[in-house]
């Protein structure tokens, strides 16, 4: 039975250049499946029993070396179990991770500045400062996409927290790895940032910097790889979550796997 072993049958099918990796889950933060797509048509190849390197591992042995040498661009998260996976079996395609997740890494070294700098001494009413912590989403933004009134408003509020502005810049920098033309303008934006993480103003940032350096290739090939996006896969994921809600979860993985490549 497919769910007493990690390594299913093979497609049958010519191999897929733009493969595309996530997870979902089959019962609410219970099990999970690894969800896999041809990101040139959106087709779901297979749902996996597991999110684990042996899943994913199984499924490419299966396939064969010809189907496995046929792949040449794989997209996943960030995940260390998938990432291990993908060198074993497809180590001569590219691995880029998904801009998406990247970005979130970033920000959260702008969230954790804003924390801090939002903090009142203790016994303060209220605890945090409001225009701070109202100004949490627009932070969140690049330059480009905020209006007059909005960048006025960041201004104001930069001039009275400067470490503020310093992460804020540092951000735009990182999105200025997705935002360049090629991989050298990327590495000039991260030429940039680095500028602004040595002057020492921002040491929250030190976790980003720290999962930049474990994933550098991952995260800098995108422009060799074109750009590719798990977007796709991302939505087909809404769709078999909202399978799973009107199902109130499965137990088989089976049927799950049946059933959401019939709606995907």
């Amino acid at each position: 039975h497919r769910t007493d072993s990690l390594r299913p049958p093979p497609l049958h099918r010519e191999p897929d250049t733009l493969l595309l990796v996530d997870e979902t889950s089959i019962r609410k933060r219970h099990r999970y499946v690894t969800v896999l797509m041809n990101g040139d048509t959106g087709e779901v190849l297979a749902m996996v029993p597991h999110r684990s390197e042996a899943a994913l591992s199984g499924f490419l042995a299966a396939q064969g070396h010809r189907w496995c040498r046929g792949v040449k661009v794989v997209v996943s998260d960030g995940s260390k179990a998938y990432a291990a996976a993908i060198a074993k079996r497809l180590g001569h395609a590219r691995h880029v991770l998904d801009r998406f997740h990247v970005i979130r890494w970033f920000a959260a070294g702008l969230t954790a500045v804003r924390r801090d700098v939002q903090r009142r001494p203790p016994g303060s009413k209220p605890a945090f400062d409001p225009e701070v912590f109202r100004a949490r989403f627009a932070l969140m933004r690049r330059p480009d996409t905020l209006d007059g009134a909005e960048r006025e408003r960041l201004d104001a509020l930069f001039e009275a927290h400067p470490r503020l502005k310093a992460a804020w810049d540092a951000l735009g920098e990182l999105h200025g790895l997705y935002l360049a033309k090629d991989r050298k303008g990327a590495l000039e934006a991260l030429d940039r940032f680095a500028d602004i993480y040595g002057t020492g103003d921002i040491p929250e940032f030190s976790d980003t910097v720290d999962t930049f350096l474990a994933w550098h290739h991952q995260i800098l090939d995108w422009h060799q790889a074109g750009r590719p996006s798990n977007g796709r896969i991302e939505g087909t994921n809404n769709l078999l979550q909202v399978l799973r809600r009107k199902a109130h979860g499965f137990t088989n993985y089976d049927n799950f796997e049946a059933r959401g490549i019939l709606i995907a």
